[in-house]
């Protein structure tokens, strides 16, 4: 039998597995702790950003510096043209948000084809002749063209009348009007751009010299996207992917306004959500996950994946970026660019537990390269359960808990931030924030089970008990922003703490608006001991050996950690030489 316990790595929960099972670094409980630098190290509480439109926003974004959300569930993203450019879709017709000002991201196609008509007298060879124009916005977006006009017989010395020009529709920043002309060459019949003009529906004289044309139509193909397009995601070579049922729709190359029809893959089963890593698209459905590839939108080719894991929560998907992840009824299904998939919390969950959290509810986002689900259950029992699991789907596979509540999650990249809109408020908060003082922590590891019964008669905890420079800064920098907006509130005049200032159940008793000062950094940690599941000794001293209690024995062992400083090793043995010997 072995002579000390010995607790030099931690790992998370994985309750699919009893406790006297799991792997020696595995956790019955991890609440608050990051594990991801081998010792238990307390995450940070979460800090205040921004406040939001309305607590009933379903999706939050930041872009250019502002909170934008929106009540239903959105899919945006940046557009390749210009950088104040922002692609949505989820809120009726798909739109494009620029400068402040929402559009409708489709740009309206003239509806009706223009008459052609002779003036002057020509003479010499004919040359049959149509034509079409088409509507350009102030941000350079270019309409399909209009039904092609008649066909007139021009000869050198005539002029063709364009009459039929309707004015420009209002709403889309549409300023100016591209006149096409049909042309034959070598390579066959087109039709050239031979003007361009302020948006106007006044009649057009064509006088453009025969061999005055100028590039080619380029919206020739292009289509309107779908009213109903959704799970917009951006994609290299400046492409962008969305769906509607089971249609997979694919827009332009820099052209994000223009969804040709011709560029359309389609499914087995009603497309849920859209994933891109490198040039591979994950598609997850209602039946079999698919991979497309490609890098243009002509190239691509769709192949299925054959496992039966249906996407069941459009919400829950999450770019880790090496994999997307998808809540499906096994679990977190895993899609990686070469095509292979999993359910890594196989490991964790076994199917009816998961299914308990009510996955087809959860709202998925990343944190550290770790999935972080938001999540809202109800126990057998009636009461609400909410929270966010953590997981780490890369290697060993296990969780973390905290008691996070949130309606709407948001990554950003560039800071590497999970953001989050606090459930049931309108704040918009950061997960584990690097400005924040540390949580307290709590885990527990395995059962240690013995062959027979034992005592173990000292212990040693490795700890790095001392506060560090930004932790205290961080405390102290929290404390200053909430007296100064204190202030604010006192200056106001009330802060709803005297009789009748609020409605019943608002507040709590004696309370007020007034937000609390944080607790001092406690700098202490309670290591607890348990023999054959009974609490025998908590230990408070860290970095020199400590006895525990004697006089009995027991042959399943477990240990619990609490507080707010990291911990790097605990050490439990029989004999003090043995402690010597192992710490």
């Amino acid at each position: 039998m072995a002579a000390t316990i010995k607790l030099s790595a931690f790992t998370g929960e994985q309750p699919r597995i009893i406790p006297r099972l799991m792997p020696e670094s595995a956790a019955q409980s991890a609440v608050n702790t990051r594990l991801d630098d081998g010792a238990l190290t307390p995450m940070r509480k979460s800090a205040f950003i921004a406040t939001a439109g309305a607590k009933t926003w379903k999706t939050i974004y930041h872009f250019l510096g502002q909170w934008i959300g929106w009540t239903t569930v959105v899919n945006a993203a940046p557009g390749p043209v210009a950088d104040d450019r922002l692609y949505f879709t989820g809120s009726g017709k798909p739109k494009v948000l620029i400068a402040g000002t929402t559009y409708d991201l489709a740009v309206p196609l003239p509806a009706a084809a223009l008459t052609a008509t002779l003036s002057g007298t020509g003479a010499g060879d004919i040359v049959s002749r149509n034509y079409v124009y088409t509507w350009v916005t102030s941000f350079g977006e270019e309409s399909e063209p209009n039904p092609i006009s008649n066909t007139v017989d021009w000869k050198p010395g005539n002029s063709v009348i364009l009459s039929g020009f309707v004015a420009a529709p209002a709403g889309r920043s549409i300023t100016l009007q591209r006149i096409y002309r049909s042309q034959t060459g070598q390579s066959g019949t087109y039709l050239y751009l031979i003007d361009e003009r302020a948006a106007s529906a006044s009649n057009y004289t064509d006088v453009i010299a025969v061999n005055a044309f100028q590039e080619p139509l380029p919206s020739a193909n292009y289509n309107a996207p779908p009213d109903d397009l959704t799970g917009l995601i951006s994609l290299p070579n400046g492409m962008m992917a969305a769906f509607s049922g089971r249609k997979l729709y694919f827009s332009e190359p820099y052209r994000p306004h223009a969804w040709p029809e011709k560029y359309i893959l389609t499914t087995d089963s009603d497309i849920v959500g859209l994933g891109a890593m490198d040039t591979s698209i994950v598609v997850m459905t209602e039946g079999w996950p698919q991979m497309v590839q490609g890098s243009s939108p002509d190239t691509m080719q769709m192949a299925k994946l054959e496992q039966n894991f249906p996407c069941i929560n459009a919400r829950g998907i999450v770019d880790l970026g090496y994999a997307i992840a998808f809540p499906s009824n096994e679990g977190m299904a895993v899609v990686r660019a070469d095509g292979s998939i999993s359910v890594p919390t196989a490991n964790i969950f076994n199917r009816d537990d998961w299914l308990a959290l009510s996955p087809a509810t959860m709202i998925g986002s990343q944190i550290s390269g770790r999935c972080a689900l938001f999540y809202q259950t109800t126990a057998v029992n009636g009461t609400i359960l909410t929270g966010a699991l953590l997981l780490d789907l890369s290697g060993q596979s296990f969780l973390i808990r905290t008691d996070t509540k949130a309606t709407a999650a948001y990554f950003e990249i560039a800071t590497g931030g999970l953001f989050f809109l606090e459930a049931d408020t309108t704040n918009i908060r950061r997960l584990d924030a690097p400005n924040a003082a540390r949580l307290s922590q709590y885990w527990k590891s395995k059962q240690f089970v013995l062959p027979y019964p034992e005592n173990f008669s000292c212990i040693i905890v490795d700890s790095n008990e001392v506060t560090s420079d930004q932790d205290q800064g961080n405390l102290d920098a929290a404390i200053a922003a909430i007296i100064a907006a204190n202030k604010i509130l006192i200056a106001a005049g009330s802060i709803k703490a005297e009789i009748n200032a609020r409605p019943l159940n608002t507040l709590p008793i004696n309370g007020s608006i007034l937000a609390r000062l944080p607790a001092p950094i406690s700098g202490v940690v309670s290591v607890g001991v348990y023999a054959d599941g009974k609490l025998i000794f908590s230990v408070t001293r860290v970095n020199q050996p400590v006895r525990l209690p004697g006089g009995f024995r027991a042959r399943t062992w477990e240990i619990d950690v609490f507080g707010d400083v990291q911990v790097q090793q605990i050490v439990m043995a029989k004999t003090m030489d043995d402690l010597k010997v192992t710490a």
